[in-house]
């Protein structure tokens, strides 16, 4: 089994199917800011009160800005890309959210490989997600598929 932290901005060696061993983990720690949501609302067009208007959402059950659960996703993505390197791309997801994330919020992605798929050159990441208290905020099952390239 493989277990690798590299240190934020650092992707693995673009790696092949055949290199990706079941077991084999990633971790990414990352703080959400507020900078954050407010670029992800620019790009996604996900101006949902909720997440950018604090007085709002102080009247929600939340008691604060919820960050994009969309945003924790593709923290996940970018965890994808540090596991395998370039040489995958995504197929699938599957996330089910348990809890918010907040502005300020520290957030581990934990992915392990769990299932490869050989016919189809998939592996099958299982994924979750904690913030700084231990609390865990989303779990999640993805599939990505080995890139062919041209020759």
């Amino acid at each position: 089994m493989t277990t690798s932290t590299q240190p934020a901005g650092q992707q693995a060696a673009m790696l092949g199917f055949d290199d990706i061993e079941i077991g084999r983990q990633y971790t990414l720690s990352r703080t959400v800011t507020a900078v954050d949501v407010g670029v992800f609302e620019a790009l996604s067009g996900d101006n949902n009160p909720l997440h950018m208007d604090e007085d709002f959402a102080s009247r929600t059950v939340f008691g604060h800005r919820v960050v994009h659960g969309l945003f924790t996703g593709a923290l996940i993505s970018t965890a994808h890309t540090r596991l395998t390197g370039a040489g995958f791309v995504y197929v699938g997801q599957d996330l089910r959210f348990s809890g918010p994330v907040h502005i300020g919020d520290t957030l581990t992605i934990e992915l392990k490989v769990v299932d490869k798929k050989p016919a189809k050159r998939i592996i099958v990441i299982h994924t979750t997600v904690h913030k700084q208290d231990g609390q865990c905020v989303l779990t999640g099952q993805s599939a990505l598929k080995e890139l062919e390239f041209k020759t």
